[in-house]
């Protein structure tokens, strides 16, 4: 996973020149964290997000980025993988020191040692703490064609709140 993001980076810092702000954020599904859910995932249920998001177009008070993420959940029904890469567009300051992004990404699903097309659509919301350190929320609503392939399920989309930290460089 580590190389995966790595490269992304690397290869698109190399069409864009050298990035500024690159901005980089982990989170935890909530729900699976507090709650766990009605598959027999228990409370504490490991479901991590990373994404690297590099500006590509900066402007007075918002930007659009390009990102690689990366998403695992260690599921009773075996791990869960993906794999993406799309576009985000941010604006810094929507309210005090409250701002806000749309994503939109594709992407692949690795479960059971088959591989799955996925899209995902997310909305965030931050907080700034400081100029390197912002406290997030989001929704995300992503494809699932491994749950309708795997387990017959009829929900072709599901979605998942995290919650996390993102950090400015």
């Amino acid at each position: 996973m580590k190389k995966i993001v790595l490269l992304c980076c690397c290869i698109t810092s190399t069409f864009f020149g050298t990035p500024q702000n690159i901005e980089i954020s982990f989170q935890q599904d909530a729900r699976l964290l507090l709650v766990g859910d009605t598959k027999k995932n228990d409370p504490l249920t490991l479901n991590l997000l990373a994404k690297v998001e590099i500006p590509i177009l900066k402007f007075k008070k918002d930007h659009i980025s390009i990102y690689p993420s990366a998403e695992y959940a260690n599921l009773v029904g075996g791990n869960f993988q993906r794999y993406s890469f799309g576009a985000a567009y941010a604006v810094k300051k929507i309210y005090g020191k409250f701002g806000a992004t749309a994503f939109f990404d594709v992407g692949n699903i690795y479960r059971q040692k088959r591989s799955f097309f996925s899209l995902s659509a997310t909305g965030e919301l931050n907080y700034r703490l400081n100029d390197w350190l912002k406290i997030i929320g989001t929704q995300q609503l992503t494809q699932r064609n491994d749950l309708k392939t795997l387990y017959n399920s009829k929900k072709e989309f599901l979605i998942s709140g995290f919650f996390g930290l993102k950090f400015s460089f």
